[in-house]
């Protein structure tokens, strides 16, 4: 399966590192709920939804370790290259955004430069690389 942005076609890393992020939200989910917690029905809305703050998933591909991080909140600022990110617990984050980055808003293609303040996003990125996907929404 191949995605595309620009004509770029988006890593199938992208793709499992949302595989990834959800099969360890599941495994929490039976945890939480072999404890007795209650938890929302939809499990996506609750862990990926406007609640989440920020994630990291460590993934072994061929031997070599990826610390994939997921970080949530509304954009303050943009600068070549880069977003300051408002996050859910009053952290104020500066993440590059690399110039091959999936960026998407409310699931349609767009550009970096099309990305504005106020808007909300979800970044995926590799350690402390730049982002390689960015997804937006107005809201």
């Amino acid at each position: 399966m191949t995605i595309s942005v620009d004509n770029a076609p988006m890593p199938r890393k992208g793709i499992a590192v949302w595989t990834v992020v959800a099969l360890l939200a599941l495994n929490g989910v039976l945890l939480a709920e072999g404890a007795g917690l209650a938890l929302p029905g939809s499990l996506g809305t609750y862990f990926f939804g406007p609640k989440l703050v920020r994630a990291e998933v460590l993934v072994k591909d061929g031997g070599a370790l990826h610390d994939y991080r997921v970080d949530r909140g509304v954009i303050r600022a943009k600068a070549t290259g880069t977003l300051s990110v408002l996050e859910r617990d009053g952290s104020l984050v500066s993440i590059s955004v690399a110039p091959t980055a999936a960026i998407t808003l409310d699931g349609r293609p767009i550009t970096f430069s099309a990305l504005r303040r106020q808007m909300v996003v979800t970044l995926i990125r590799d350690g402390d690389n730049p982002a390689i996907e960015v997804r937006a929404s107005l809201k």
